[in-house]
């Protein structure tokens, strides 16, 4: 599997979850790869578990809500590989309340991480594959709870509905040099930031009482025609092929990778 041969990423949030499983399936299909956590131990799990396949990876650990973790992922990779062709935009928090209960500390951490760190990564990927003049794709993590209304979450989904808009935004702005920039949006895949999401928010976000395994559950007979929650391969997938040549005519596009959740 050579579809990203010769590709040179950075993934962040790849300690755990969506990150970890993107991670692999890169180094799966050829490229090197930056894995970029907070929890470095996190980020070099990873790399151990490309390496012993035989791929090419390292750890760095950075909080991408930090200019200067930003601009040093980037040029760690350029260090380590000699360039950058693929960042893929991930690294997230959990972020849960209303509108009437969220209070401003826990809004703010949540925007910082999850779409000003989006911005952060997605502006010194741009800075590196200006000067290298040879384009590239920058992949973005959003949510479906960026296109719909989800109870529970207010700060989450104002955070990556704002990374939708800052991808559609970059895509045009960039296009001429050929940097392509696309989101995802996965629907919901129990990874570590979901269950978090799931035992914060209380079920469906009332005092329901199920267990976080009981709430999936309905969550996969109720939400998605496809019959089943998403796996951390299902989204690693599209990451794959936005991040590879297959997809060279496509940038601004916003996927919901969510099992026809979006579409019922």
């Amino acid at each position: 599997m050579t579809r990203l041969s010769g590709k040179r990423a950075v993934i962040t949030g790849a300690g755990s979850g969506i990150g970890r499983g993107t991670a692999l399936r890169f180094a799966a299909e050829g490229a090197s790869v930056v894995c970029v956590d907070r929890d470095l131990a996190g980020a070099q799990e990873t790399v151990t578990m490309i390496t012993e396949k035989g791929g090419t990876a390292l750890a760095h650990a950075a909080d991408v809500a930090v200019e200067a973790d930003a601009e040093a992922m980037v040029a760690a990779c350029v260090d380590a590989y000699g360039g950058l062709d693929v960042l893929y935009a991930n690294a997230g928090i959990p972020g849960v309340g209303t509108g009437a209960d969220t209070t401003l500390e826990a809004w703010q951490r949540v925007i910082d991480v999850n779409l000003t760190g989006v911005f952060l990564s997605d502006k010194y990927a741009l800075r590196r594959l200006l000067a290298q003049g040879t384009g590239g794709s920058i992949v973005n993590q959003a949510s479906v709870g960026g296109l719909v209304g989800v109870a529970g979450i207010a700060p989450y989904a104002a955070a990556k509905a704002g990374v939708i808009g800052l991808t559609r935004q970059l895509a045009v702005e960039y296009g001429p040099q050929q940097i392509r920039v696309n989101a995802l949006c996965p629907g919901t895949v129990p990874t570590p930031l979901v269950r978090a999401t799931y035992e914060a928010r209380g079920g469906f976000g009332t005092d329901t009482g199920e267990s976080v395994d009981e709430t999936l559950e309905m969550q996969r007979t109720l939400r998605f025609p496809l019959g089943r929650l998403g796996t951390e391969e299902d989204v690693a997938m599209a990451a794959v092929y936005l991040g590879s040549d297959e997809s060279t005519w496509i940038t601004g596009q916003v996927w919901a990778v969510d099992g026809g959740q979006t579409a019922a």
